[in-house]
């Protein structure tokens, strides 16, 4: 006779439910949490998070936690881990004064 026991699901996947040995393994999986990133857009007269497209903030953020002039509206809550601009105006000197701390998408920061 087989009982089957019904694991509780807390973030976490069963790799077999017919698992019939006896050792003392580890029956789940953890599943790894994923952090949410987005790159800075700067434009001439906004910034916004290039995962949502919303407007944010530039100074004083690293995440995209909530929506400037909306209330309350949160935002993605994206990490920005660099710094981009669509416009031709803003210039890779622009960006970095504008973020010393965030790195430019697509350019080598080693000079």
């Amino acid at each position: 006779m087989t009982t089957h026991i019904q694991r509780p699901m807390t973030g976490t996947t069963p790799v077999n439910d017919n698992d019939n040995d006896n050792d003392n393994d580890n029956d789940t999986l953890e599943t790894p949490a994923v952090e949410l990133t987005a790159t800075l857009l700067i434009g001439d007269f906004e910034s916004e998070c290039s995962n949502c497209h919303m407007p944010t903030l530039i100074h004083g953020v690293d995440r995209h936690t909530d929506i400037p002039g909306r209330k309350p509206t949160p935002g993605c809550g994206a990490r920005f881990v660099n710094t981009a601009s669509n416009s031709p105006r803003i210039t890779p000197h622009h960006l970095r004064a504008e973020r010393p701390d965030l790195p430019i998408r697509g350019q080598d920061n080693d000079s």
